[in-house]
């Protein structure tokens, strides 16, 4: 995982040497709640999932993945404090999704189920996926948090943008970043 956190923190340094004043490094989901992967490493033992379903080891692979993450985003702020550091989670809003679905409009009675695909348990099939032949998708996607396995629904990932824009899903939120660069502007232009 460090070689994995370096990349990324060496492909920020790199944008910033280009120029790049605004950067936005976004975590990763839950992926031990995604439905490709609770079907590929489906097990017989109850103790490998959480109270929500999804696969305990990878979801922990995940926390500590972003966990490592936010630390290098605080590093990297430190380090380069004219520049703006955004860290953006996926992480905690998939996991408020499948805690308190109906908050968020996800009325489907399984959370983890898919909106589109062939049939299974959260109804992703790898022989059968979404745009294929015989698949259908589901009459009302917004009531779903994901799309086909692998993808979120536009619902869940407009909850998230928003999130990412406003707060609380990223740290600190775009739109006062944003602010923070028409302020700078603004002063740029009336010193001229």
């Amino acid at each position: 995982m460090p070689v994995v956190i370096d990349t990324i923190r060496q492909a920020a340094e790199s944008l910033l040497k280009q120029g790049a004043l605004h950067i936005i490094i976004p975590g990763i989901l839950p992926s031990g709640c995604v439905p490709i992967r609770l079907t590929i490493y489906a097990s017989k033992n109850k103790s490998d999932y959480d109270s929500l379903g999804c696969l305990k080891e990878y979801n922990t692979l995940g926390f500590h993945h972003n966990m490592m993450l936010k630390e290098t985003v605080a590093q990297l702020q430190s380090t380069y404090p004219l520049a703006k550091f955004i860290y953006a989670d996926y992480y905690e809003p998939v996991i408020q999704f499948l805690q308190n679905p109906n908050k968020f409009g996800f009325t489907v009675k399984e959370p983890l189920r898919i909106c589109c695909g062939g049939g299974g348990p959260y109804n992703y099939n790898s022989s059968a996926t979404c745009g294929q032949p015989g698949v259908s998708a589901c009459s009302n996607p917004s009531t779903y948090i994901n799309w086909d396995g692998i993808h979120l629904t536009e619902a869940a990932y407009k909850i998230i943008a928003t999130g990412w824009l406003n707060g609380p899903y990223a740290h600190p939120p775009i739109s006062f970043s944003v602010q923070e660069i028409l302020n700078y502007s603004e002063n740029i232009v009336t010193h001229w």
